[in-house]
């Protein structure tokens, strides 16, 4: 060492290009054949993963059709007919016209294996097998079970597979059990009660969509469908389900994986989870081992390289030797110093550099930080950053390749956000730590606190090294800034720059990276992305409508899911800046607008207007924006509008019963929520609070109101009054009658009659 030390600079830089060069030219021929197929591994595995995309694209278009169609039937009259009644075979058309819906009439009817309408209310059940008492049911017990398991949950419609064998067909208990075996889709109804009595279970007809499935896989792909916990529903080949449990792959994550399947063969698998049903797919493609082809066209190209190599190495060393030598020969200039005879010229201007005047320090700190922000907001044009980087003696840290950080904060609940003097405190205090972490690193440009953002200048490239260097310091930062101030960080980072001049760009590269973090409070890292942000997004009327319809009913939830399933489309779609600038002040103009129109006024944001549309167009992460537009327009709007509605409970009350009173009550709740511009939850509650009562209670109890009254003032017969009631026939009618009133109607008159 001590030899290598005492020779001159530009004899070390030519020994360490000989060197250099003479590993590459061993080590180019493996890693050009291992590079050759790790990018045909990778581009193999990319189709796979395609391909798996779009049968769970598919499969889930299947499985949400079948879910939309029965979730509309439960607002179909004759369904909720038979679902609320003891319906039995003399009523040959409630039973068909409602049966018919269930089965899917002809829309999903191929998907549909059986349908079953269990009625514990009733004890019946009625179905694709017929119709019979649950006490006949001879699974009755997995029925209760699952009745009771979610019957008090939120969910009132849900996916199951269940594992059970179903008995022979040719037996009598195979009419007499429920069909569940396989996938079903379960509905608790009716939704208006707040506990369901009966359950709708549509056993899908799993034959016809892995048939569906087999004619999607390509040539040597192979499938294999299970559910969300592991087990296997059905597969083309037992072997890839071998390999799936060697492996443990359902409990692995990621997309892309690659197998051994043999010494000379590779199995490519791609698994993705079908989200309407929560099934994971898992696909595979066999592949003979790839065979290098080594011809007269690689090994010319071999020597070409090599040459090429021996002319940039002659380059490299111009370029690291010309600015030394120049710098020397400045100095020397303009200077009593001089380059004496075996001198080291690194050497020689280290102790030119020590001797420079250093009193300056603070004011150079401070207008490198300047200059640092200045270079962020894009104000400088190319002369004016080499007048900087002269000015303030930048030159010899212009580094050979770079990359741009931008750390915003997040915090750790939905509902909380940070004010902007608590976030430059912190910020401050994490830059104070990140310094500290990372040690004395002279970078071209130091860590500065700019436009609500941590902004970091790296001297980095692709490697690995340069990676595993990122990620060991924001796990370091991650870790203290949770600790310490319970709250997360989100990191963009720009791609790999060697020009100085690009220094805006690449920050702008890092704020896009941000803006592809997930709609969630955790962590997260993101490398900028060259193929994000290139199409549009449409701003979507629709949602709009739905958000001013929200927020006119007081409805938080709805207006939170709108907002929601905006900026995920915006950050799936990753969406470029510009692009969605003018969606996020059409947001804002909505909420603004809605709060005029509705008579609530702009005092009810906590934010004077004016400051809104800044903290907008000056965003660096989408979440954030997301939860500011919750927490400063959408909850104080929600927040007046349901004080105005409970001032009004009253009137809206007066309201309810005179539409009743004019539809005789044959109505819906969700025709009263449509007609009265209410959301459904809130009528049902201003009917608690009023009457203590729901709603159809409410229009049970006036339907037997209404029928006293027609019994005991006019003449009308029993079959006239049901079918002003809306009884499809008398004997419903009747039959509610009695057991409402503990009477029949014609006995409930005549008793009237006699009491006169």
């Amino acid at each position: 060492m001590g030899i290598i030390k005492n020779i001159g600079y530009k004899y070390r830089v030519l020994m360490a290009i000989t060197l250099f060069l003479i590993v590459t030219v061993v080590a180019f021929g493996t890693l050009f054949i291992k590079g050759f197929i790790d990018r045909n591994s990778e581009l193999r595995s990319s189709e796979l993963v395609k391909d798996t995309e779009n049968m769970i694209s598919s499969i889930d278009s299947t499985l949400m059709t079948l879910h939309k169609y029965y979730l509309a039937s439960e607002s179909n009259e004759e369904v909720r007919y038979i679902t609320e009644n003891d319906v039995d075979y003399n009523q040959v058309s409630a039973i068909t016209e409602g049966t018919d819906t269930l089965s899917g009439n002809n829309i999903v009817s191929d998907y549909v294996s059986a349908y079953t309408l269990v009625n514990f209310k009733t004890g019946t059940v009625l179905g694709s097998r017929g119709r019979y008492s649950t006490d006949e049911v001879v699974n009755l017990d997995r029925l209760i079970e699952i009745y009771d398991t979610y019957k008090e949950t939120y969910t009132k419609n849900l996916w199951i597979y269940v594992s059970d064998d179903a008995p022979d067909k040719y037996s009598r208990e195979y009419r007499m059990t429920v069909p569940i075996s396989g996938l079903d889709l379960v509905l608790f109804t009716p939704y208006s009660e707040i506990t369901p009595y009966s359950l709708v279970v549509i056993n899908v007809n799993l034959n016809q969509i892995t048939s569906e499935l087999r004619k999607q896989l390509g040539e040597n792909e192979q499938a294999a469908l299970y559910t969300s916990d592991g087990k296997l529903i059905y597969t083309t080949d037992d072997d890839l389900v071998d390999v799936i449990d060697k492996i443990d792959l359902l409990s692995m994550s990621g997309k892309g994986f690659i197998a051994q399947k043999s010494a000379e063969k590779k199995l490519y698998l791609s698994k993705g989870t079908i989200s309407v049903a929560g099934l994971v797919l898992v696909v595979s493609y066999a592949n003979d081992s790839l065979d290098i082809y080594a011809g007269t066209y690689q090994i010319l190209g071999f020597i070409l390289v090599i040459l090429l190599m021996f002319f940039v190495a002659m380059l490299v060393f111009k370029s690291i030797y010309s600015p030394i030598k120049t710098a020397v020969n400045e100095i020397s200039n303009s200077s009593e110093e001089h380059l004496r005879p075996g001198e080291d010229e690194l050497k020689f201007l280290t102790n030119s550099v020590k001797r420079l005047d250093n009193k300056n320090e603070a004011l150079i700190k401070h207008t490198t930080n300047l200059f640092a922000m200045r270079l962020y907001r894009n104000e400088l044009t190319n002369d004016e950053i080499d007048q900087y980087v002269y000015r303030l003696s930048l030159s010899d840290k212009i580094p050979v390749s770079f990359r741009i950080l931008t750390f915003v904060l997040k915090m750790t609940q939905e509902d909380k956000v940070i004010t902007e003097d608590d976030e430059k405190r912190i910020c401050t205090d994490i830059i104070k730590r990140a310094t500290q972490s990372i040690g004395d690193k002279d970078d071209f440009l130091p860590a500065v606190y700019y436009s609500r953002a941590i902004v970091v200048f790296l001297n980095g490239d692709d490697s690995e090294q340069f990676k595993e260097y990122v990620i060991k310091h924001y796990n370091y930062i991650r870790q203290y800034v949770y600790n310490d101030y319970q709250m997360n960080i989100g990191v963009g980072i720009s791609m790999v720059h060697t020009d100085i001049h690009e220094i805006n760009e690449a920050y702008n590269e890092s704020i896009q990276a941000i803006q592809r973090g997930k709609i969630d409070t955790g962590s997260f890292l993101n490398y900028y992305n060259k193929e994000a942000g290139m199409g549009a997004v449409k701003y979507d009327t629709q949602k709009e409508e739905e958000l001013q319809r929200a927020l006119r009913l007081g409805d938080k939830e709805t207006a939170y899911d709108v907002i929601n399933e905006i900026f995920a489309g915006m950050i799936d779609q990753e969406v470029s800046r510009d692009n969605v600038i003018p969606i996020l002040l059409q947001i804002v103009n909505s909420i603004v607008i809605e709060a005029q129109s509705s008579g609530i006024g702009m005092d009810v944001f906590r934010d004077d207007v004016r400051q809104i549309y800044p903290v907008i167009l000056d965003y660096h992460d989408l979440n954030r924006v997301r939860k500011y537009i919750k927490f400063n327009l959408i909850d104080p709007v929600i927040y007046r509008q349901n004080e105005l509605i409970d001032n009004q409970a009253g009137t809206i009350m007066a309201a309810i019963e005179q539409l009743v009173e004019s539809r005789e009550g044959n109505i819906t709740l969700n025709e009263c929520s449509e007609i009265l511009s209410y959301h459904t939850s809130y009528i049902w509650r201003i009917l608690k609070e009023e009457k203590n009562l729901t709603f159809s209670e409410y229009i049970e109890q006036y339907k037997i109101k209404l029928a006293k009254k027609l019994l005991t003032e006019t003449d009308m017969t029993v079959g006239a009054i049901a079918e002003k009631l809306n009884y499809t026939n008398a004997q419903n009618f009747i039959r509610f009658f009695n057991k409402v009133v503990g009477t029949t109607p014609g006995k409930y008159r005549q008793a009237a009659k006699n009491n006169l």
